[in-house]
Parts: structure tokens; sequence; C-alpha cells
């Protein structure tokens, strides 16, 4: 079969431009966190037991993304296409047996491809990557039929400015925190709701209202399922399509107990299965086929599998267990006053920089009858904290255990300083950019709600770059004429 020219030109520029907004977007989520790209890499590196290389995980991150980014550039640009092409199916061939690797063997549960903006199953993140690998090969083979925009020399200075930014921008977001939050604890979240699995008593009393007035002809079919599936519950349309049918079904109809049923099919599936062994061989089987009327099997084990995961709540792992109060979150979080949350995830790899700075706010907190606490995953009593509060002059603030992810996850910094509120996220402050405190809060434009515009900033970011770019073209192109008039005034003499 022949392909014609014009067949393959707008099938590479789809390609290019459709590889190049991924890559584009993928450079960009982990550039604006670094620190987030360098836990993922340490995660990597422990399951392949290379934990030696854990401290090149930062710099490798920030260079991955920049490299992700500038071939995001340059394929939508169509800039050294050639080049770019071949550096894909490099990045690519490396990529792709590793994600293959790692949806086989499981050990950790997100690629981090996309960072926190998307999260992808690893499996799925395979499949993607072939895909990828496809078009970059196409890409490679049919280059010269895609129009040809600029010079050499601009594509290489468009090469070098992506670069430069993504890296400029992670080092950005390192010293300070990332430009945007796609994490559950970003400014504006309310904790508690976050932590809300549905099906509470009111989730269960207002199903089972909708359910009444589907049987007394108030709402149709339809008019319920719509009515149940609000997007605060995370039910699936087609499950509570089919759980209302069988309500209808019934001649006695227990309206609780259906709406509990709705909510309970938000819960993990498992399958139970039985090991039974013959003649010395085992055998798995189901509550179904399991061999109940063969005396000759001999039951052995059983085991639950997870079929279908279920839904589970944008936080779900956030909780402070205080060493003599026990577990503290419910109080903290409904504390109608304001809180400060001292996050280290692990006080021996803390920077202890601002330790004035700290004690100040601290004291601040008493002054104004504010909550203190620090957050850790290090033991308590253990060598590490007594070091840590010594290196400290001898703190006074209470301590609490969290889990180790989940405080990465808070805030990428360490320490790192969240400002709360009914359980509400107010405000957070890297190590290096920790503010002093004077004014009450309540008087304070620190005490309100600090809630970036993610549109905003990337617009911003893209502005920033095509400045960046424009600028390089214009010195560039000024530099040239120098040269120019150079050697003609070279070549009069």
């Amino acid at each position: 079969m022949i392909i014609s020219d014009k067949v393959k030109k707008i099938a590479v520029v789809i390609a290019r431009v459709f590889l190049g907004i991924v890559f584009v977007f993928s450079g960009y989520a982990k550039a604006v966190d670094p620190l987030g790209s360098n836990y993922k890499i340490q995660d990597y590196l422990t399951a392949m037991g290379l934990e030696g290389l854990a401290s090149v995980a930062l710099v490798a991150g920030i260079l991955l993304a920049a490299f992700e980014f500038l071939l995001g550039v340059c394929l939508l640009l169509g800039a050294n296409l050639k080049q770019t092409s071949i550096l894909t199916i490099l990045l690519m061939a490396f990529m792709t047996p590793l994600t293959l690797w790692i949806a086989i063997a499981n050990p950790v549960s997100d690629c981090g491809c996309f960072g926190d903006a998307l999260i992808l199953t690893n499996w799925q993140t395979f499949w993607k990557n072939v895909l990828f690998s496809a078009l970059a090969v196409l890409i490679f083979l049919w280059h010269k039929f895609s129009p040809k925009l600029f010079t050499q020399r601009t594509e290489w200075i468009i090469a070098i400015c992506a670069g430069g930014f993504s890296i400029l921008i992670s080092l950005y977001c390192y010293i300070n925190l990332p430009i945007i939050d796609f994490r559950p604890y970003k400014n504006g979240t309310n904790l508690i709701e976050a932590m809300k699995m549905p099906g509470s008593d009111e989730d269960i009393q207002y199903v089972s209202e909708q359910l009444t007035k589907l049987s007394d002809g108030t709402l149709t079919k339809e008019a319920c399922v719509e009515a149940i599936c609000q997007p605060q519950f995370h039910l699936k349309e087609s499950v509570v399509l089919d759980m209302i049918d069988n309500y209808l079904t019934e001649e006695e109809k227990d309206t609780e107990d259906y709406a509990q049923r709705i909510f309970d099919s938000l819960s993990d599936k498992y399958e139970t299965m039985l090991i039974y062994e013959k003649d010395g061989v085992a055998q798995e089987f189901t509550l179904q086929n399991y061999p109940k009327d063969d005396p000759a099997w001999k039951y052995v084990d059983s085991k639950n599998e997870l079929k279908e995961k279920g839904y589970e709540p944008p936080i779900h792992d956030f909780t402070m267990e205080h060493p003599d109060d026990g577990d503290i979150t419910e109080e903290v979080l409904a504390n109608p006053g304001y809180t400060f949350l001292l996050v280290s995830y692990r006080v021996e790899k803390a920077s202890t920089n601002k330790r004035k700075v700290i004690k100040a706010i601290y004291d601040y907190c008493l002054q104004n009858d504010y909550k203190f606490y620090c957050l850790t995953a290090t033991g308590l009593n253990t060598k590490e904290m007594q070091e840590y509060k010594v290196e400290m002059g001898g703190v006074e603030y209470p301590f609490v255990n969290t889990d180790e992810i989940t405080l990465k996850t808070i805030v990428r910094s360490n320490p790192g300083l969240v400002l709360i509120k009914n359980g509400v996220v107010i405000n957070k402050w890297s190590d290096k950019n920790m503010p002093t405190f004077t004014e009450p809060l309540e008087n304070s434009p620190r005490g309100q709600i600090q809630q970036p515009n993610d549109r905003r900033v990337v617009f911003l970011s893209t502005l920033l770059f095509l400045g960046v770019l424009v600028g390089v073209f214009a010195i560039d192109k000024v530099i040239a004429l120098m040269v120019d008039k150079l050697k003609k005034g070279k070549n009069n003499n």
C-alpha cells in the first residue's frame, strides 16, 4: 500500500503536535514539583535495590523534567525534528521496558510520569509508552514531510531556552513551594470533607428520600438516578441504575436498606478463594465451584483477592498521634481557631537554619492562643528526636507522629509550615520563606485563604517562556547583524 505525501504530512504533524503537548504537560508537571519527582525516583531506586543513588534523585528529576519539556516544545514547533524524534525514541526505549517491569512487578503504585497532575495505573502507563514509541518512530521516518518553520540556529535557540526555562522553574519551586499544587492538601482544601467517605447517616437519609419519591411517582427513574448521583457521592450511574431496577422489582421496599446498598458499592470488591489439596496438588476454587461434595479434596487455606478498587477519599491516611492523648486528628481539625502545623517528615533530615523563626512563631501562637504542633514520622522518644530538640535550641512545642509519605505530600519542604482553621488549609510556607508574624491573624491577610489561580499561573508561565524566547531571538538577531557588519567591514578593508 502506497501512502501519499499528503497523508504523511498530515500524519506527522498530528503526531508531533499530540506528542509535543503531552511532553510539555509532563515536563511542566514535573518541573513545578521537583521534590515530588525526587521522592518518586527514590521509590524506584529503592524498588531496584539502588538506594545508594538516592542522592542524585533530585538532580535527575529536574533534568528529566527539562528534557521532556524541551522535547515537547521542539515537537510542537517542529524544531530539530530529526534529532528530537531520535531522542524521543531513545527515551521511550528506556521508559517502555521499565514501565513493563513496573506493571508486572508492581513495586510502586503510580509511575509519576505526570507528577501528581494525572495519576495512571502501571499498565496504563506501559501502554501509553507503547503508543508514544510508535508515534516517535513515525515522526522519525516522516520528519521530512513536516513543514520547516525556523532556521537551524533558531531551532537550537528554542531547544536551549526550553530546557533552561524548565530548570529555572524547578529551582524556583524547590526554593519556595510548587507554583501549582496538584496534591489534596492545597490551599483552600477542607481536610474534613476531603477525608469523608460517602455513606453517612445524612447521605443514606437523602438517598432513601429519593427512593421514596420514586416509589410514589414523584420522581421518574431517570430523575431519581440523577438526584442520587451527586458529585460528592462519587457513585457510578450504571451501578445506581441497576440497584434501582432491582429496587423496583421488590414488593416490600426498604428504602434505607437499598440506600445503604448503593453506598456499599463504593467499597473495594474482594473475591474469596478457597485452597484445597488432592493427591499432593493444591488448587484454588471460588465459593461457587469448590469441591464440597468430594471428600478426596482436603481444605488447606483461604484468601481474599482484590477484584475491583472502590472509591477512596482524596485524603485517607492523615492522622496525628499524640504521645499522651492518642489520635488527636479530629480534635485539631475541628478547632474553630487557627492552628500551625510544622511539618517535618524526618527531623534528622530537616534544616535547622530557621530555628529562631520557628521559635518566634511558636511564641506568637502562645501570645495569641493559637495551637501549634510539629508533625513528624521520626519516633518521639528516639535519639534522633532528642538531638533535633537540642539543635533547635530546646523546643517546647508538642510533637505528634504522622505517616512519612503523608507529610511529604502535605508540603514539599522539610520543615514546612501549614496554617489551618476549621480544618481548612489557609496557607503553606517552605522553610526558606517562613514569615514573621506580628499582628493577630484575625486582622491580617495571612489569616485568609491564600488560594492561587492555577490557570493564571499557567498563563503567566507561558507568557514568561515566550518572552524569554522572543528576547533570545532578538539578542541573536542583533549579534548576527553585528557579525555581518564586521565581516563586511573587513571585506571592504
